[in-house]
């Protein structure tokens, strides 16, 4: 029971609060549940100190709470758990930010601006905070708004991957043509943590929607394959591939991601590294090549698409998701969306595919869900072609 208590304070503790905010020669509020506990195995707390902890303790305790009751689906109850941990601790940053994550997906927009500024109140260069009031902003029309914070942001930060890549999403100005590696990075590399949950209270359906496809395919799963799981993140689609795997590769730009693919203990190999300078070093190494919800971080698909060809072998078949660009300019390859992703049109991949060498078989599905609203995505398959005999 210690132990697991122990656990629970350890998960509660934040960042100290800045100097000069406490007393004299007292670690910072949130930084004293941890402390306390580690003094109080060697000499017994005093009234005082036992009571600040408890309180301490309370106030973590109903925000982490609201993290578990948003997990399982009771928005009201989590809502109500982070306004506890607020009343009792105006000042808990992560209650403003998860109340505001909550009110956000519930089409509470303004409500969830409002906690966003108040994170940036308390810390003004929260960088989770400042992306999402952009976004808020960007969801209620109000661009200049989420303009203003991310210009400001890289005044602070020259050259901040997040801040850079988010500007060209809301203005659709200097759009790159894919993601930049430390914008990858950065990303998935601070909330590796959290992922699957995330992904799970969105309805996340990429793994499932690529394993459909490859029993479409089918494809038999006598583990005769060599297989690569391209942008693997935490691994997901790992249990899944090794079926039909003699040798499964998981790569991937995010250290944090692929330390929770090692712990799925299905992958022959994980490796850090761009995803087109792999296809282009491993030319027809693979039998299978899977990509889910990693090529929506590409708007130019010409290139990754032509070194994954060429890394498939004669009668290889590439599977990959992408999100659909639904409604716009019809004559738009692609677009990077406010949320940092891009969208592709169904004829583009179709296009870029067959260019490639590849016959395409493309399905329309939804993905997950955003904001509440759902996400339109296409599915493919895409084989390579056997070369005509002379």
């Amino acid at each position: 029971m210690a132990r697991s208590i122990q656990g629970f304070i350890s998960s509660s503790t934040s960042k100290p609060t800045k100097k000069g905010r406490n007393r004299p020669g007292r670690p910072g509020n949130e930084e004293l549940p941890g402390k306390l506990v580690e003094q109080s195995e060697t000499r017994e707390l005093t009234i005082e100190e036992a009571l600040e902890l408890a309180i301490l303790l309370q106030k973590n305790a109903y925000s982490n709470l609201g993290v578990l009751l948003r997990a399982t689906g009771k928005p009201s109850e989590a809502e109500a758990a982070y306004r506890t941990a607020i009343q009792l601790n105006p000042a808990h940053i992560d209650a403003y930010t998860n109340l505001g994550i909550l009110l956000n997906g519930l089409k509470r927009t303004e409500e969830a601006a409002a906690c966003f500024c108040k994170v940036i109140t308390l810390r003004p260069k929260h960088r989770e905070a400042r992306k999402l009031l952009a976004l808020a902003h960007c969801t209620l029309g109000e661009i200049g708004e989420a303009v203003n914070i991310f210009q400001e942001w890289l005044k602070d930060e020259p050259g901040d991957p997040i801040a850079l890549h988010m500007l060209a999403a809301c203005t659709g100005r200097d759009v790159p043509k894919r993601a930049s590696n430390g914008f990858v990075e950065r990303t998935f590399d601070s909330f590796a943590s959290s992922f699957e949950a995330k992904l799970q209270r969105l309805s996340y359906r990429a793994p499932a929607l690529v394993a459909a496809m490859l029993e479409d395919s089918r494809l038999e799963r006598l583990k005769r394959l060599d297989v690569l799981d391209a942008g693997c993140g935490t691994g997901l689609c790992g249990p899944l591939l090794a079926p039909y795997a003699r040798r499964l590769i998981g790569v991937d730009l995010s250290e944090g991601m692929l330390v929770h693919a090692k712990e799925k203990n299905v992958y022959d190999a994980l490796v850090k590294v761009e995803l087109t300078d792999y296809l282009r070093d491993n030319s027809e190494a693979f039998d299978l090549i899977v990509a889910a919800d990693t090529l929506v971080y590409f708007g130019d698909l010409e290139g990754v698409l032509a070194t994954a060809a060429r890394a498939l072998r004669p009668n290889g078949l590439l599977v990959f998701t992408l999100e659909h660009a639904v409604g716009g300019e019809t004559d738009v390859d692609y677009h990077l969306e406010s949320h940092g992703r891009y969208s592709h049109a169904a004829v583009y991949v179709e296009r870029v595919l067959a260019f490639a060498g590849l016959q395409p078989e493309i399905a329309h599905a939804e993905l997950r869900m955003e904001s509440g609203a759902p996400v339109a995505g296409l599915v493919i398959r895409a084989t390579k072609s056997v070369p005509a005999r002379r």
